[in-house]
């Protein structure tokens, strides 16, 4: 691969789907051949001091008028000269992905979710797509799902340098059984008897918790051993908990908290739970975690909007639900949790389905892309 130089907001230790995407490709890339420019962090001196690769830290909006981002023109090109810079990855779109054509280098943009489907919305947005796309210097703009394609698509009305390479798991690390699981299950409250409902993601209004903890009365009159395991912190978590308080769910709805994203932290969580959730109110543009989940051999409920699409298989590795409809999510979580054959055949099926997204796949198709 030729020296890269990788710009984007969203890096480590920060959290968030961009964060742990690129997180895992860094690692998987010669960490010669590489060199990040991202953002300012308060923990970034732990985190940069134990990567193999160089990363260097900047205010990407210091400027002080439109466009803020002007002033990474100097950053940026000082960092091509001492770095031997060949190409350029902007990791998300930013219509400071216009600075492509001034740095005179090849270069990549990478598409992800909102980064994506918000432009509709933004006349200014439109134009620093097309403008940034069109040019010669752009070679191609790797969409981590159809859905996203589909939606690039539209905008640019070409897919010549469209590409879909999706996001990967670590297969190995998810499906290797945990030797105490069972002590871990005991330390949160659990029994072999329970049924474990998981969700895992940022506790926005949007993930739409909220509707699956207003289920659960009704869902233990037909379920008594069902129990619920959030993971994650947001702005919605002190709502959420007041909200399993006042049901009388103290002891069926478990907050975890915020934990870190590595596989040896999270899986054990994965592999005690039984059904994966997120009903997502806002198109995902994929949707990592129901692969996650998917090798954890759990079955899956999932939105039937946007990415998630591509990563349950409707009917085969889990059910998709309209999040806007509650009663489609019960009867997906009933059918789960008192079908056992079903959950056997659908949890089965996942797993076979989430070894075509192993991360030495993934990584193959865009090492291809960017030698």
């Amino acid at each position: 691969m030729k020296k890269t130089l990788l710009i984007t907001k969203f890096f480590p230790p920060a959290i968030g789907g961009i964060e742990n995407y690129f997180s895992e490709v860094c690692q998987r890339l010669e960490p010669q051949e590489l060199v990040v420019l991202t953002s300012l962090n308060d923990s970034q001196s732990d985190f940069d001091n134990n990567q193999k690769y160089k990363i260097y830290r900047a205010e990407f909006f210091s400027g002080k008028v439109p466009p803020r981002w002007r002033p990474l023109t100097k950053i940026i090109r000082q960092i091509i000269s001492e770095e031997g810079i060949e190409q350029i990855i902007f990791g998300h779109f930013h219509p400071y992905c216009l600075l492509g054509q001034k740095l005179k280098l090849p270069y990549f943009i990478f598409g992800h979710g909102t980064d994506i489907t918000q432009i509709k919305f933004s006349q200014w947005q439109k134009y620093a797509l097309k403008k940034s796309y069109r040019n010669s210097l752009c070679q191609k703009v790797i969409a981590n799902s159809r859905f996203i394609f589909d939606e690039l698509n539209n905008l640019l009305k070409d897919t010549g340098k469209l590409k879909i390479i999706y996001p990967g798991i670590d297969y190995d690390g998810l499906a290797r059984p945990i030797a105490d699981l069972a002590d871990r299950k005991k330390l949160l409250g659990f029994d072999d008897n329970d049924i474990i409902i998981l969700s895992a993601g940022r506790l926005e209004q949007e993930k739409n918790y909220a509707a699956i903890i207003r289920l659960m009365p009704g869902l233990l009159t037909r379920v008594p051993q069902l129990k619920y395991l959030i993971i994650g912190d947001g702005s919605q978590l002190e709502s959420l908990k007041d909200l399993a308080w006042q049901l009388g769910l103290k002891y069926n709805v478990i907050f975890l908290g915020a934990i870190p994203n590595e596989t040896a932290v999270k899986v054990p969580y994965f592999q005690m739970s039984h059904i994966y959730l997120t009903a997502s109110l806002k198109p995902e543009g994929f949707g990592i975690s129901y692969l996650e989940a998917s090798a954890t051999k759990n079955a899956v409920i999932a939105s039937k909007f946007g990415g998630a699409r591509e990563a349950v298989k409707d009917g085969e590795t889990g059910i998709l639900v309209d999040p806007n409809k509650p009663e489609e999510i019960q009867t997906a979580i009933l059918k789960l949790a008192l079908d056992r054959q079903l959950w056997e055949k659908m949890s089965s099926a996942g797993q076979i389905w989430a070894k075509n997204f192993d991360w030495d796949k993934q990584i193959e198709m865009l090492k291809e892309v960017l030698r």
